[in-house]
């Protein structure tokens, strides 16, 4: 059994998450609990003046939240709906919030490839372990447009790490979204393995020449870059479009050198 004071927060929570102000959750609160009541009495239960009581009830018809006897209007009393009602709209409120939010996810790399960083501050987050480490590798998929670059060890984020199991998931789920990889990467059994498959799965490999094999690598994608430490494990996500920039710029230099 919930307690009266648990009830009344649920209440509010709800009401709170259905857009409605403090003056109209104490409004609907007090009337669900002395029923029809005339304006007069629930002005001076309140101790608001009529006219604000009038505006506050117009917001609960707003809401579907409120309504008045059908008596004529002199003699007409309020009330508030039922808090089954209350339940009814916060479930169409969630349905509508989950349509909003698939919605907002197909969209999201077009909106990214519109975003101006511009004089805001360069966000840096770092992701150690396993799980956090899989968790933003496959968020790269989420906010990938056209495009995604890769550079660097491929033995060690695959064989000496996330396994090929996750890298053929993350292929499989980057085919289904028609993104196209460009990979600069240095040789090895992995790195055949993946140049081998190349036209079936919307890739161009290059290996890197002429530089000392490091096992660390970077995905740069819309308007971020995660570098990607396995040893650790760690990775490094930068969101600022000057630094994506001078990446993608020492990446092009590289990719066109090792053709």
């Amino acid at each position: 059994m919930f307690s009266q004071i648990e009830i009344k927060e649920t209440l509010y929570s709800s009401l709170k998450a259905l857009g409605l102000t403090n003056h109209e959750i104490e409004l609907y609160t007090t009337s669900l609990s002395l029923g029809p009541v005339s304006i007069s009495q629930l002005a001076k239960q309140l101790n608001i003046n009529r006219p604000n009581i009038y505006k506050i009830i117009s917001e609960l018809e707003n809401h579907g939240l409120a309504k008045f006897s059908e008596r004529k209007k002199h003699n007409r009393t309020f009330m508030v709906e039922s808090p089954t009602l209350v339940r009814e709209l916060l479930a169409k409120k969630r349905e509508s919030l989950s349509e909003q939010d698939v919605k907002l996810y197909s969209a999201l790399p077009d909106l990214l490839t519109l975003y101006r960083q511009g004089e805001l501050p360069t966000s840096v987050k770092i992701f150690e372990g396993k799980d956090q480490f899989l968790k933003i590798f496959f968020e790269v998929l989420d906010e990938s447009k056209n495009e995604i670059i890769y550079c660097g060890s491929v033995q060690d984020l695959i064989s000496g790490f996330i396994g090929w199991a996750q890298e053929e998931k993350w292929i499989a789920q980057r085919l289904k979204k028609q993104i196209f990889m460009k990979a600069l990467i240095f040789g090895g059994s992995d790195a055949e393995k993946l140049k081998l498959d190349d036209a079936k799965q919307k890739r161009e490999t290059r290996y890197i020449k002429n530089m000392q094999n490091f096992p660390t690598s970077f995905h740069l994608y819309a308007n971020k870059i995660i570098i990607w430490q396995p040893k650790t494990p760690l990775a490094l996500l930068i969101e600022d479009e000057y630094i994506v920039t001078m990446f993608r710029s020492i990446f092009q230099v590289l990719w066109e050198q090792n053709k």
